[in-house]
Parts: C-alpha cells; structure tokens; sequence
C-alpha cells in the first residue's frame, strides 16, 4: 500500500462500472417523488464527483449529457490517466478528470473548481478515515450550490453488523498469506465458509454471514480487494451521516434506491403504519434501516431543503416523460425490495411498457392508460418508482444530443476485443446508461462500425472472448470453444438485431 494512500488500498485499482443512480435525471426524479425541489439542470449545470476512480461512469453521463459541465476528481493518478484517456477516445469536450486529494481540493484557492448543481461519492464516505470524512463534508459546504444536491452511497449499520467479524477475519487472513490480494482475498473467504462448513460455533450466531460470503465468490476480486482491505471500513448509521451532513447545511431529500424510502415497500406491514406516521426524518430513516436491515444506502441530500406543495409536485410529475429501456415482452414485474421480493400487477406494469413501447410518454399520459382507470391512489408512483429503480424505464433527459453518445458507445466498443466486461453505453434519450450483454454489445459495435453481416460479427466476438479466456454460457453451461460459440453469438445476435434494436436507435444508443 502505497504512503500516500492514507490507508485506501491503491494496489490494485478499482473496477470500471456505471451506477445508473447517479444520472442527474434519476436523482432528480427521486426528489420529486419524494416532494422536495431538485436543481435546474439545464445548460451549463455542473456535476462533480469526488473519488471517480476509472471514471467510466462519468464519462458515459458526459456523453448523455452534453449540455452540463462535469469533472471527476481521484486521488489515484493510474485511475485519473485511464479516465482522462477514454474521454479522450471519447472526443468529450464537456468532461475533465484531476489527480486530487480531497486535502489538496481544499488547498486550492478558492474560485479554481467550480460550484455545482451535484457533487455524487460512490463508494467512499464509509471506506475513508473520519478525518477525510469531514474534508469531504467542507468540500461540499464549499462547492455545491444552495439547491444543489449530493449524492453519498455508504455500508451502513445495522444491516452490517453481523458482518463486520468477517471483514476482520479477512483482514486477518489476508496479512497472513503472501500472493496476489485478488487471489488472496477469494482464499479468504474460502476459508470462512470452510469454517462454516465445519461446525465454527460463532457463524451460527449470524445467519446472514453465509449467504454473503456465496455473493461475494462470485464478485468481482478487485472490488473485493476495495471493498474489504482499506485500512478504513466504518459503516455508518443514518443518523450520523446526516448530523455531519449538517455542516454543510444539508437535509436528506430522498434516496436513489427507490424503494428505500416508501415505507410500503421497506418495512414490514404491521411496522408501516408507525413509521410512516414519523414527523422526524432522520428517525423514520432510523426506523426503515432497522425494518429492512439495510447494508448499503445511497443518500441524496439538498443544500436548502424546498418542499413543492400538492399541487406544483402533480403538476411537474404529470410532465415529466419517460422511456423504455427494455422490450415489452422482456419486462420484469418482480422486485427486490428492503424486505424481501414484491410482485408488481402484470395489467398495470405491463400496460405501461407496451405504451411506452411506441415511444416516451409522460407521467399525465401513463395516468389516462384504461389500465389505471380506476386504481387506488399511489398505484402508478408506486408502479414508476419501482420500474425506475430496476432500471426498466427512464426519465427522459433536457438535452436528447445524438452524437456525443454515439461517439462514447464507438470508444468503449472498440475495446471489446482485448475487454469483453463492457456493460453499459450512453443512451442520449435519457442522459443515463443502458445495460448490455455481450451478443448485444457485438450487434450495435457492428451496426456503428456499418459491419451487418451477423456470421462475421459473431466470429470477431467467439475470437475475442476465447483471447480474454471468457466462457460463453448456454442454460448455465459454459460452450466449448470455436464452433460452438459462434454459432449462440449468431443466433443471439440476431435475435437482439430483430427484436431490441429498434429501441436502442429510439434511446440513441445506436
């Protein structure tokens, strides 16, 4: 670990992903479902995240955003070279990446960053020292704008607790072990479950530890290595990062996980009458940690909290439009929610999806579906919220700019053939990502690059995952190599070619 790491782990660098929470009509949505005023986001609005590592995802709402400024600061300089070179490849001219301590951004002089209608930390309030914590909470007093908002994720108590004497015995384990700490930290949690296994009495006190240990083999080792070896690990209760929060004169407004903040969804019924009856707002959050056993929460808060009344929250609800990202036919109508799984009214949901299937609709417009006609009130908030959340549909974005989106998705497709890992692409439509799989991302690499003979696509793909070492897999069965895969790639690509292409064009993902 390097000196300058201030106990973050800097050896191995962290993963390249987008988390569709953090697009700015998705934190804007979550504020107006809640009641509370977002920011104007129009031309010019600035976006800063702080610790943006690879900068994938910065660079992705660059490109589906370009009307606003954005800038992504890390103080890992391998991370900020690799972000700053895709922009590049990118052509972004709306996008900047600086090298940066949180320390440093503060001693610089005042005026040298700009202020911003969002500051978003993924991943980092609960993996740096308390010391940091609170250069974060000045930088924010300093540089987000009355309105503005800030997004902050975080582990938090106390769906954590059980947890914590795993993370230690990893640590434990891992300072042990000589090797590489992406193969080390997996012989780790190898040797936990063995313990399991073999009768250790203390994992009988926390039935939760197994299945966490199962979801973490499949993750990831690098995110592992981030997520378990810093020096730093604090999960946090709710109630704490809102009281730091205040020193920058910031109130919770809402949270990107959709259904973390409808009590209907995150606590148990005989709890929801209770807690939704809660006057205090950091208390009700209290109270929907403990009902859900919350291990991860992503906050946004306001600086200046601003309820809309009745009448001005239905009035911008009822106009603001939303878009499909999925084919009707492929919607899911079962979600996960804090406290379990609920399944969504297949009439309800699916009305929704075949209308926005002829193209993006407003809020007003899904209200008048005869399939609504004569719902209980909250039913299509309800139905909305939930789609948002599961990334089915999208708030549609100010700026709907083809080309910086079309030029991003080339960049990141011409790299399928040495990383077939990539998941998502800039959708302009909606100024967010969408999610691929692998056949799919071929199919649009070839529909940009002009390349329509599907046998060919499919052969460049089968040649690119066999020099990543990648198995193609088949009803949970990994291919044989050659033959096999091309011919599944073909057929896979075809199908998306005929059946979600249409869409993809329609979202300006192609």
């Amino acid at each position: 670990m390097a000196a300058w790491s201030g106990g973050y782990f800097t050896d191995v660098q962290y993963t390249s992903n987008f988390y569709p929470q953090l697009a700015p009509g998705s934190m804007a949505f979550a504020c107006l479902r809640q009641g509370v005023r977002p920011p104007a986001l129009g031309a010019g609005s600035t976006f800063l995240e702080l610790g943006c590592g690879q900068g994938f995802g910065l660079n992705l709402l660059a490109a589906a955003n370009p009307g606003l400024q954005f800038l992504g600061v890390d103080f890992h300089p391998g991370q900020i070279a690799n972000a700053t070179q895709l922009a590049q490849a990118a052509g972004l001219a709306n996008v900047a990446f600086e090298d940066l301590s949180f320390e440093q951004m503060l001693a610089l002089p005042e005026g040298r960053l700009p202020r911003c209608e969002i500051i978003a930390l993924h991943g980092v309030y609960s993996w740096v020292s308390p010391e940091n914590r609170g250069v974060i909470v000045r930088i924010l007093d300093r540089l987000l704008k009355p309105g503005g908002m800030a997004y902050v994720s975080y582990n938090c108590m106390p769906g954590w607790a059980p947890l914590i004497p795993l993370r230690r015995f990893l640590l434990e384990y891992v300072a042990r072990t000589p090797g590489d700490p992406q193969v080390v930290v997996l012989e780790a949690l190898r040797a936990a479950l063995q313990m399991i296994e073999d009768g250790g009495r203390f994992f009988e006190t926390a039935p939760t530890i197994k299945p966490a240990i199962e979801r973490a083999l499949k993750q990831d080792p690098s995110y592992l290595v981030h997520e378990h070896l810093n020096a730093h690990f604090n999960p946090l209760f709710h109630a704490d990062v809102a009281r730091e929060m205040e020193g920058a004169r910031l109130s919770f407004a809402a949270s990107a996980n959709v259904a973390d903040d409808l009590p209907s969804l995150a606590a148990p019924a005989p709890l929801e009458r209770r807690i939704s009856a809660t006057q205090d707002g950091t208390w009700k959050q209290t109270l929907l940690d403990y009902a859900g056993a919350k291990l991860f929460r992503r906050d946004i808060f306001v600086r200046g909290l601003n309820r809309l009344s009745g009448p001005e929250r239905a009035a911008r609800l009822a106009e603001t439009r939303f878009a499909l990202l999925t084919s009707p036919d492929q919607l899911i109508t079962e979600f996960i929610i804090p406290i379990g799984r609920m399944k969504g009214d297949p009439k309800v949901y699916g009305a929704i999806a075949h209308a926005l299937a002829g193209g993006p609709k407003s809020y007003a417009e899904l209200a008048g579906l005869p399939a609504l006609a004569g719902a209980a009130e909250g039913v299509l908030i309800k139905a909305v919220s939930l789609l948002v959340g599961a990334h089915q549909i999208h708030p549609l974005a100010e700026d709907a700019a083809t080309e910086p989106a079309l030029a991003f998705n080339r960049a990141v497709l011409a790299r399928l053939d040495h990383d077939p890992s990539t998941g998502h692409l800039a959708s302009a439509l909606t100024g967010a990502g969408v999610r691929l799989e692998f056949p799919e991302l071929l199919a649009v690499r070839g529909e940009l690059e002009g390349e329509t003979n599907t046998a060919m696509t499919a052969r460049h793909g089968a040649e690119a995952l066999a020099r990543a070492g990648v198995r193609l897999a088949k009803d949970g069965q990994p291919l044989a190599e050659g033959p096999a895969v091309a011919a599944e790639l073909k057929a896979r690509i075809a199908a998306f070619r005929k059946a979600k292409l249409p869409l993809y064009r329609q979202l300006g993902v192609v």
